[in-house]
């Protein structure tokens, strides 16, 4: 594998590098000037950059892990070891969002005699525009332990991208005090030149500010050390890079306003850089030690698969964690609101097309991506997934006008500007959906998502019932399309199934057994149409005996326990890949299926290869998908899908993306499962269950006034009560599988506790500044709540002695983003009770209501009716009190 297309160092979603005798790569196409010098006996050495003044060390070794790059090169009687290092701290997230990299150098003489060494490296201004013509200003500075140079804009542009490039952060170079250290900012050839005559810089800064590139000689920022003369260093010389940007994300919340939410670290350093970098620099053994820790897990899990497999997850994990920014949001006195956490995900070199050709290259949240970096998220903190999760989730609990899933929440990172409206990709990101939010109360035990945002998941199970099964004018998001296509049926049943797990652990039983039958008689339903006529295997698509396909979706079956597909179809499966491989029809990368013949993906092919029941074939696609992103005909970096061209040269299509987290399928297999809870500051927060609510009182007030508005509010309060009552008794229902593969997740103790989405505000009234209903009841005096209900019935609306309600500001839909078309269901939606469909609730002004108004407030009081009955059913399905004394 070329060192041109290793990763070397990830410090935001903006930035990442990827030596010898050329220029790192930003994401593959772009340079950025970073160069490595060391000066062995007088003889000067260039080991990063493009340097036609020194002498070339050689290469002699490279070793990938999780979170670092390790090179191994020879410079005259010196061995030399340069590692690359972007920390992983899944469980500190204060460390993790710090956006900063380090590189350092270590040395020992190759005959046992000392020699005079020093070592340099400097950084130009590449890192902060991809506009090379834009002025920049400087500075050097020094704390008590380090001294760093920082690089800023003149005119920055905030969350504006240039060829990818943010063009409002500053970007860091820095280094901890020690003996011997000296610096320079000034013109490129001056330092180099300063470096190469004297092993040393003159410790001055250049006051000519100049523009990225300049004809008279770029400005570059350099360090170096002297060693004195040894025959080994002492320690590691290390250099920390980073890039910052604060704010990070602009966010649009479900009420149209903007939010500027700031990098998580900022819950521990403020706006204090100095502080972090003091952290940064002085910290590097113990990031060091975890980082072997880490690494050591990781590998040693996945080496018990195979060598190749313990490559795909080295080259994999970096690239998936690199693509998120973990945020918190401000307070309008500036503090930190430490509960307000979100994760976003850049589409980093994304190829989604749109319908008018274009291709998008920034999308925020895209679902297919996350969808495909699941397993790598699993393994090393499931809560990420939530807080990736939410923002998808508030931008869609109000609008009523689509009845699937959004791809993402904005087109042009990092502006989270909400959902786009109506697409071709419903059953494909509404099974992503379903599938990601069971996984991660699954895996996680946070059940806080699901029961905030039940009433969305149903109305995304319903539309999955009634489209799953014959897709039409449907599309995945790798662009395959036609009708009746067996993988993306397959993954909307199973995001049925997904969801009847989902009302099970939050104790919606009938729900729970509507969609396990509709899960059931749609697999079934699908098995007789995908099945060819000799039983062999799967068809790509229905009816078509030339087609088969990857059926990579049928991973989520397994990773979620959910076990719909049968044991015989999967063993059949299995046996057709190995036919397919034995039997050459499959040379080289496996094509994603027979119509997109020269399209492979190494992601799919992990995913197929974690649920295939032969371990010889599971080898298989593990090597097909390790040779492609190791024999690439491109010197890029790892991408989750590739083309063959006609002359059999395999390009990458959106490399250095996130996606490549799938390569942890098979070790995502071997998480435990567990407890599910859901927290009460969750539940009363956040979510489509309470805004529904609230909405609904607003829109009642104004139409029918006292009668209904007291009936509602004891809706509210019996709910509550209900939930109440399940989280007693909520908990995983799913018995932990026994793992076929042994392996398990890497755990450590985290330094700074670990957000958690019982604390998270993710909000739909709050962000709109609507008032929460207050329910204030004295039903705890009554014994039962069927007596409560009688009793209020009873007593009719002049009643004020059951539940006072205050009307609140309710929202409206106006305030959250909406699609401009209707999709109806063909079918009718999984009910808890009476046959009788349930349209959203949907708040307007006050006065008169429209006819299809008052049928929504009706099915409404059907919803009351219906949970009064299921109340009463399980009063009686319980055992008589019991009595001391």
């Amino acid at each position: 594998m070329s060192a041109w297309a290793i990763e070397l160092v990830v410090v935001d979603t903006e930035v990442v590098a990827g030596l010898f005798n050329s220029w790192p790569l930003f994401r593959g196409n772009v340079n950025l000037r970073w160069a490595g010098k060391v000066r062995v006996d007088n003889q000067t050495y260039a080991w990063m950059g493009e340097d036609y003044s020194s002498k070339l060390v050689n290469a002699t070794g490279l070793q990938i892990t999780p979170t670092r790059s390790i090179f191994f090169m020879q410079a005259g009687p010196m061995n030399i070891t340069v590692t690359f290092l972007s920390p992983i701290e899944p469980s500190d997230w204060v460390l993790q969002s710090l956006p900063f990299s380090y590189m350092s150098f270590e040395a020992i003489a190759t005959d046992g005699r000392p020699h005079e060494v020093q070592v340099y490296s400097d950084i130009s201004a590449d890192w902060l525009s991809g506009d090379r013509s834009s002025a920049v200003r400087w500075s050097q500075n020094a704390t008590n332990g380090s001294i760093y140079q920082e690089i800023n804009l003149q005119s920055p542009q905030s969350f504006v991208e240039i060829q990818g490039q943010a063009q409002d952060g500053a970007a860091y170079y820095a280094m901890a005090k020690r003996d011997g250290l000296t610096w320079q900012i000034g013109q490129n050839q001056t330092c180099r030149e300063q470096f190469s005559s004297n092993g040393s810089l003159a410790n001055t800064v250049s006051t000519s500010f100049t523009p990225i590139e300049s004809s008279g000689g770029d400005t570059v920022f350099a360090f170096a050390v002297k060693l004195g003369t040894i025959e080994r260093t002492a320690s590691p010389v290390t250099w920390s890079i980073g890039y910052v940007r604060n704010p990070t994300i602009q966010y649009t919340v479900a009420n149209g306003s903007t939010q500027k939410l700031s990098p998580y670290f900022v819950k521990q350093y403020g706006n204090d850089i100095e502080k972090a970098i003091e952290t940064v620099t002085g910290s590097y053994p113990e990031i060091l030690q975890r980082a072997i820790e880490f690494d050591e897990a990781i590998v040693g899990n996945a080496s018990k698969i195979s060598s190749q497999y313990a490559d795909l997850v080295s080259l994999a994990l970096r690239q998936t964690m690199g693509a998120l920014d973990f945020t918190v949001s401000t307070n309008p006195d500036g503090t930190t609101n430490a509960s307000d956490v979100r994760v976003f995900m850049k589409d980093v070199n994304g190829n989604a097309q749109m319908p008018d050709g274009q291709f998008l290259h920034g999308r925020v949240n895209p679902v297919e991506k996350m969808y495909a970096a699941m397993p790598a998220l699993l393994y090393v903190n499931a809560s990420i997934i939530g807080f990736l999760l939410a923002p998808l989730l508030d931008a869609q609990d109000l609008v009523t006008d689509m009845s699937y899933a959004a791809q993402d929440i904005g087109v042009a990172y990092p502006n989270a500007t909400g959902i786009r409206g109506p697409h071709n990709q419903g059953i494909e990101q509404t099974g992503n959906m379903l599938i990601m939010l069971y996984a991660h109360a699954r895996f996680s035990g946070d059940g806080s998502l699901i029961n905030a945002h039940y009433n969305l998941a149903k109305r995304w199970a319903d539309y999955l019932v009634a489209q799953s099964l014959t897709p039409t004018d449907q599309s995945t998001a790798d662009n395959q399309g036609g009708a009746n296509m067996t993988n993306l049926a397959i993954k909307g049943i199973i995001g049925v199934k997904a969801m009847a797990e989902i009302s099970r652990v939050l104790g919606e039983s009938m729900d729970a057994q509507q969609y396990d039958k509709h899960a059931a008689a749609l697999v079934s339903s699908w098995q007789s149409l995908a099945t060819s006529t000799d039983q062999e295997h799967l068809l790509g698509y229905y009816g078509d005996e030339q087609s088969w396909t990857l059926m990579y979706n049928i991973y989520a079956d397994r990773l979620l326990g959910t076990e719909i597909i049968s044991q015989t179809l999967l063993q059949r499966e299995t046996a057709f890949y190995q036919n397919l491989i034995q039997s050459a029809q499959i040379s080289g990368s496996t094509p994603l299926d027979t119509v997109l013949g020269n399209m492979n993906s190494p992601a799919w092919e992990l995913f197929t290869a974690a649920f295939v029941q032969d371990e010889l074939v599971r080898d298989s696609f593990i090597e097909k998908a390790w040779e492609t992103a190791v024999m690439s005909s491109e010197l890029s970096p790892f991408s989750a899908t590739y083309y063959t061209t006609v002359n059999n040269e395999t390009i990458a299509n959106g490399s250095a993306g996130p996606a490549v987290g799938a390569m942890y399928a098979l070790l995502a297999l071997n998480l435990p499962n567990m407890t599910i809870s859901v927290s009460h500051h969750a539940d009363e927060y956040s979510g489509n269950r309470t805004s529904s609510v609230g909405a609904l009182v607003g829109g009642v007030v104004g139409a029918f006034g006292g009668l209904i508005f007291v009936s509602l509010c004891i809706f509210w309060s019996l709910r509550t009560r209900r939930q109440a009552r399940r989280k007693e008794k909520l908990a995983s229902t799913q018995k932990p599988r026994g793992p076929i593969l042994s392996a398990s997740p890497y755990t450590y103790s985290p330094p700074h506790p670990l957000p958690s989405l019982h604390d998270a505000a993710i909000t739909t009234l709050e962000d709109s500044n609507q008032e929460v209903v207050e329910i204030t009841s004295s039903l705890e005096a009554h014994a039962t709540q069927d007596s409560v209900l009688n009793e209020a019935l009873e007593k009719g609306p002049e009643s004020d002695t059951i539940v006072e309600c205050q009307s609140p500001s309710a929202p409206t839909f106006q305030d959250a983003p909406r699609s401009p078309e209707v999709i109806p269901a063909s079918r009718e939606p999984v009910l808890s009770g009476r046959d009788s469909p349930i349209a959203p609730p949907e708040t307007r002004g006050g006065g008169v209501l429209p006819p299809t108004e008052v049928l929504r407030l009706q099915t409404q009081m059907e919803m009351l009716w219906r949970t009064v009955e299921e109340m009463r059913a399980e009063r009686r399905s319980e055992p008589p009190p019991e009595y001391s004394g």
